[in-house]
């Protein structure tokens, strides 16, 4: 794991309360849920902001584990995300 940097944030109490019960729910910590939530928000703002998540796929096929199987027939999955219905 990279190195984590320290950020203090305050949250309604409402977020609180729901954020505890998430975590319990899933063993992940609260910290984990923050940092995964922020990745997420930060993903689609980059979209929006038109960089093109194309780039993350360099690199990607530098070793033999990173060659995703069926990249041909799910590459919006892996250009774009998990879509959630």
């Amino acid at each position: 794991m990279p190195t984590l940097k320290r950020k203090q944030i305050y949250i309604e109490p409402e977020t609180f309360i729901a954020l505890k019960k998430l975590s319990k729910l899933t063993n992940f910590s609260e910290a984990e849920h923050i940092r995964r939530a922020i990745k997420l928000y930060l993903s689609k703002q980059d979209f929006e902001l038109g960089l093109d998540p194309i780039l993350e796929l360099l690199g990607l096929c530098k070793s033999r584990s990173g060659i995703p199987k069926n990249g041909s027939i799910k590459h919006d999955r892996y250009l774009y995300g998990e879509k959630i219905l």
